[in-house]
């Protein structure tokens, strides 16, 4: 019991970004304690207070994170329960109350003081601009309207960098595996995914075979990506190519 306390006491720390100044978990958690001691009407202490409160005894409570783990199946998304914080709104409210009289100066102060205490998420490198209004690569998009059906739907083999960006664009283009074969942890076997990704060069006659069973209306490469035997030795046409990736269509598909 004592490790899994611990191990969510890592979790809570990571959250709230700990490893690099805290100073917005301080914020929060000075502000809850201090709702604590002085917010008098009950239905805002049940949110401002009793609400989150309640919900860090039971985050860190290694009974409920054993339940929570055993009815879902899955250790990986017990951080999402810290988002019911309601962080923002515990702080502001604080803040403003703790200022009494002086409201409005409160709430510039603590909106200066989380912008302060925080980081510009725009520097991180996982953030970059928008390509489209979508939020999606380009390349993804293009590819999309370049081969998606005026109605009904097909099956397309793409690499997995488009995987999670297809269905997000069109729900007309069906993929033979998704988002469980790139989470190395689960573990999860798909031949189809050997084929396309895992082989260090494809084997053409084996990789044609898959595609067709399910049947994949197209197929997208990287135009680098070695194969044995072309594609188009097996029924297959270049359709296009959109950047680094070309389309092909299977012929005795769509003849």
């Amino acid at each position: 019991m004592w490790g899994i306390f611990l191990e969510s006491v890592v979790i809570f720390k990571n959250y709230m970004g700990f490893h690099e100044n805290g100073y917005l978990a301080g914020i929060y958690l000075f502000m809850l304690l201090y709702l604590w001691l002085t917010e008098k009407d009950k239905h805002r202490r049940a949110i401002f207070v009793y609400a989150p409160t309640l919900l860090l005894i039971m985050f860190f409570c290694p009974l409920f994170r054993k339940i929570f783990v055993r009815i879902l199946d899955d250790s990986e998304t017990y951080y999402r329960l810290l988002w019911l914080l309601q962080m923002s709104l515990v702080s502001a409210y604080g803040m403003v109350k703790l200022c009494g009289r002086h409201r409005r100066i409160g709430l510039v102060v603590m909106c200066v003081a989380i912008i302060a205490c925080g980081n510009y998420v725009y520097d991180s490198e996982h953030i970059s601009k928008a390509e489209n209004a979508y939020h999606l690569p380009q390349e993804a998009v293009d590819i999309v309207d370049l081969i998606e059906p005026e109605e009904g739907r097909i099956t397309v083999l793409v690499p997995a960098d488009l995987i999670y960006y297809i269905r997000q664009y069109s729900t007309n283009i069906e993929l033979p595996y998704g988002r469980e074969m790139l989470i190395s942890r689960w573990d999860y076997y798909h031949a189809m995914y050997e084929a396309m990704e895992e082989a260090e060069s494809i084997d053409t006659e084996n990789f044609v075979e898959l595609t067709r069973g399910y049947p994949c209306a197209y197929v997208v490469l990287k135009e680098d990506r070695e194969v044995e035997e072309p594609l188009t030795d097996y029924g297959f046409e270049v359709y296009g190519q959109v950047g680094e990736f070309v389309i092909y269509k299977d012929m005795t598909l769509t003849d």
